[in-house]
Formats: structure tokens, sequence, C-alpha cells
């Protein structure tokens, strides 16, 4: 397993952003989504530096990864890594997103998402990506629970976290959920 998170430089750097991102913080709307994209564009620092002269295609799953995976594109796209971005909404849709750029597919794909709990979705997602080179995860947090399920993958998170719940309407975790990252991205709460 591959697992790279923020360096201690930039994660100490990123502790006011790091704490507005918690589920606990009770922040939403464009103070979380700033968050998200600054933190997206200093994993990108980091994911640049490893995969120099690559290009990169970044897959966007939505909602929840908009913010966080704009910042990681622009991140790339500033260290002169041309990046095209796709999104992904369901299968449906990606067959759509897919047609009109064919050509990102033969990339390395870099999976981004916000939050990354057991990762089931977004490794039963990767699988359908059997023609590009290589694939990457990113997200900005990934539950310690969920690390068994990427033994064998490239994974790029700006932190860990002991934490894993489903996403729900509470404003506050408990019981084993906890404040949807969507819902508070966009103030859908």
């Amino acid at each position: 397993m591959s697992i790279t998170c923020l360096d201690t430089a930039k994660y100490n750097e990123a502790s006011s952003l790091i704490a507005v991102c918690k589920s606990d913080s009770q922040q939403h709307g464009a103070i979380l989504r700033a968050a998200h994209y600054k933190l997206g564009s200093l994993i990108a620092e980091q994911i640049a530096r490893n995969l120099p002269n690559q290009q990169i295609t970044v897959v966007i799953m939505m909602r929840a990864g908009l913010c966080f995976g704009m910042g990681i594109a622009d991140g790339l796209e500033y260290a002169s890594i041309e990046t095209p971005v796709l999104f992904h909404y369901n299968n449906e849709q990606w067959k759509k997103e897919t047609s009109n750029c064919p050509h990102a597919l033969n990339n390395t794909m870099l999976l981004v998402d916000a939050v990354i709990n057991t990762g089931e979705s977004i490794i039963m997602f990767s699988d359908q990506l059997t023609q590009s080179r290589q694939i990457i995860f990113a997200a900005n947090v990934i539950s310690k629970k969920g690390l068994k399920n990427f033994e064998d993958k490239e994974v790029y998170a700006v932190r860990i976290s002991e934490n894993s719940f489903v996403g729900s309407k509470n404003a506050v975790a408990r019981d084993g959920k906890g404040p949807d990252t969507g819902d508070r991205l966009f103030n859908t709460r």
C-alpha cells in the first residue's frame, strides 16, 4: 500500500484548513469550499512532485469531491501538468462524459473524493477503468477502517481519520451517522 499524506511542514501550514473541514467544525458553504479547494492544491504539489511528466486526468466524484478535486486539478496545472477534468455522477452520465473526451482515459487517472470511508464505491468505479495506464486515488480524508481496501493501491490524502460514519442530515456525528460533506459544502443540509 502506498499512502501519501501531506508532509509535516504542509500539514502544519494547513492545520486551520483541516480544522474547518472536520465534521464537528460546524463550518459549511463558502468557508468549507475554500478550505477543500486549498487543501486540494496543497496535495497537488506532492502529486506533481511524485508524478513528474505524467499525463493525469482528474476524475471528480460528485458532488462532495468537487472543490477538493478542482483544487487538485488547478494545482497540477500550475505545476505545468496539463490536466483534463472529468466528473462522475453515475455510470450513465460517465459514458456521456467520456464519449466527449475519450483520449483522457489513456492518461493516469486520479480519482478524487472529499471523504473515503470504506472506499468500496470508488474502487468499484475504478475497476471499470481498464484501459487507463494507472489509477491513483485522492481524498481530503480517508478513514483508517477503509485503508485495508487500498492495500494494493496508490492513495494521496490530506489526513487519515480514526472516525468513520455514514453521511446524514445530522448536525453532529452520533450513532454512526454524521453531517454529510456534500450537504455541508453546498448548504443543502
